[in-house]
């Protein structure tokens, strides 16, 4: 398979150690990812935080936790393999399965749960509402609509002997987007930045556009980029959060 070969996944993946302490792991089958729980709430839904490719689950664990318990919802940071204190090795495809893993440890009914997917994320947090669309919310945020258009892997393609044509049929294969947001019917918001310079603004609004559900809102910021856009818009953003996880129905009123 192209996208789960180790050239494909050195071009997509940044792995890096931590030594924060996983609140729990689980077994996702060859591997053992860490999780980071904060979970003060007990008659409220929870979070799954699915981070980008760059960053680590511990880092919003340490950091971040705050930006969903302060708005009255418990947060599962989940950890990629490879990542921080997980054992084995990032591949596209192969960890398309690990959300529902996780959910599963959590023993969080489906219907409490909202799938939070940043940047690469995005396409794990779409993944899980594609298996299962019974879960409550989708939080897309700096999102990825089409996986080629952040790494064309030319070159891997090259070096591995194989052609586009090739490349293509897989990505349509595991990672059709368009379908898999057609299908899903539960509350979406899709959080993006006017001037987002890894992926423009066009991939938010095509996520927005394919979303099947009529509970959906795409908030595109002013200011920010694609890793500035909390800090840049924080007000607002907590306010589009907050307003989200009440209307889903898993905040807790405090």
């Amino acid at each position: 398979m192209i996208l789960d070969h180790p050239l494909v996944s050195q071009s997509v993946f940044f792995p890096r150690p931590t030594d924060v302490e996983p609140s729990f792991s689980v077994d996702v089958g060859g591997a053992s990812v860490a999780c980071y729980l904060a979970g003060p709430f007990p008659d409220a839904g929870t979070v799954l935080h699915f981070h980008g490719n760059g960053e680590l689950a511990s880092e919003y664990a340490t950091r971040h936790a705050e930006r969903f318990v302060g708005r009255g919802v418990n947060v599962c940071f989940t950890e990629y393999r490879g990542y921080g204190l997980s054992s084995g090795v990032p591949k596209l495809v192969t960890m398309q399965g690990d959300g529902e893993k996780i959910v599963e440890a959590l023993g969080i009914p489906p219907d409490r749960l909202v799938a939070f997917g940043r940047s690469l994320g995005s396409v794990y947090a779409i993944e899980l509402a594609a298996r299962m669309p019974q879960i409550r919310g989708l939080v897309l945020e700096s999102a990825i609509a089409n996986v080629l258009e952040d790494w064309q892997l030319t070159d891997e393609i090259k070096q591995l002997g194989q052609t586009e044509s090739a490349l293509l049929r897989e990505v349509e294969m595991h990672f059709d987007l368009q379908q898999k947001l057609k299908n899903y019917r539960g509350h979406v918001l899709v959080l993006h930045t006017r001037n987002d310079q890894s992926l423009d603004r066009t991939h938010a609004d095509r996520l927005y556009a394919w979303s099947g559900s009529s509970n959906k809102r795409l908030v595109v910021f002013p200011d920010g980029g694609h890793n500035t856009i909390f800090s840049a818009n924080a007000p607002r953003y907590l306010s589009e959060l907050n307003e989200f996880f009440l209307r889903a129905g898993i905040a807790q009123q405090r």
